[in-house]
């Protein structure tokens, strides 16, 4: 009972849990700086490929969409790369920068020491040398053709304007690859074949470019739809001299991005940053 215990004694219990509840809410900030093993992050982007190594040059194990939660693992070594878990057990590699966490990368342990892969990042893609045309047979799907020429079925089903893809039949004469629609880089541009999990967004800020460019040296009349194998002319960027920004409060990477009409990836690479969401005000950044 209340009224057996000294009020003396009873003041002095309050107090002691006033400071205390003080002490956790300053010290809970702090503890969610730092990385450890099992740090959950979410993915801050369309989609985010998770690879077998640290690196664009690993193949693709899967593909999450954007706000999928993965628990942290560790880091390679002097890269923005992540090893982590995803939702189904499995485990690879990912870039920090396209994640969303208040964590500090570089307090993650590292597990990977070895060099990665060269990656050549204006690959020449195979010469087509004519269009090359398949009858289909008697038991035949996009996906079964699609896996014998090396290609994809929506590769297939958009250059033979396919209005239903699971809708083929015996003796119809497909188009697998070629034909007068392929696309010729522009003068001073690239070409660029579609990955799995890419949108014009990801390709243009990989060119450092923008989207409406592409999707207008493509002729596409639909930018949200494009498909793996696709084959996309990149116009030459522009070329500018980079700026300087310096941070105000309230700024974060996004706004800045908006503002001077880049992206949050460009900008945290050109300016090294581990995570893209911690910036402070006063802090200059190169804007290019």
């Amino acid at each position: 009972m209340i009224g057996n215990v000294p009020l003396v004694r009873l003041s002095r219990l309050v107090h002691l849990a006033v400071l205390l509840a003080l002490i956790v809410s300053l010290a809970a900030p702090a503890l969610t700086a730092f990385a450890q093993p099992g740090t959950v992050a979410a993915v801050n982007s369309g989609r985010l490929n998770i690879r077998t190594g640290p690196s664009i040059a690993y193949p693709v194990i899967t593909s999450l969409p954007f706000n999928t939660e993965v628990i942290l693992v560790g880091r390679a070594i002097n890269t923005t790369w992540v090893q982590v878990t995803i939702p189904d057990g499995r485990q690879g590699w990912a870039n920090f920068l396209y994640m969303r966490s208040f964590a500090r990368l570089d307090s993650l342990p590292i597990t990977w020491t070895e060099p990665v892969p060269p990656v050549n990042p204006n690959p020449v893609p195979p010469p087509i040398t004519g269009p090359v045309y398949y009858t289909v047979r008697a038991g035949d799907t996009l996906q079964r053709i699609a896996a014998r020429y090396g290609t994809t079925w929506p590769a297939i089903a958009a250059l033979n304007n396919l209005p239903n893809p699971n809708f083929i039949y015996a003796g119809q004469r497909l188009l697998v690859r070629g034909g007068p629609g392929v696309v010729q880089p522009p003068v001073g541009g690239r070409t660029h074949i579609v990955q799995p999990g890419e949108t014009l967004q990801t390709i243009a800020a990989r060119y450092g470019t923008t989207w409406p460019a592409i999707a207008a040296a493509n002729n596409l009349a639909n930018p949200n739809f494009i498909y793996v194998g696709q084959r996309l002319a990149i116009p030459a960027a522009p070329a500018r001299p980079p700026q300087v920004y310096v941070v105000q409060r309230g700024d974060d990477l996004a706004s800045i991005a908006r503002r001077f009409s880049s992206t949050v990836q460009i900008i945290a690479a050109a300016n090294n940053l581990v995570n893209p969401n911690l910036i402070y005000p006063g802090q200059r950044l190169t804007i290019p």
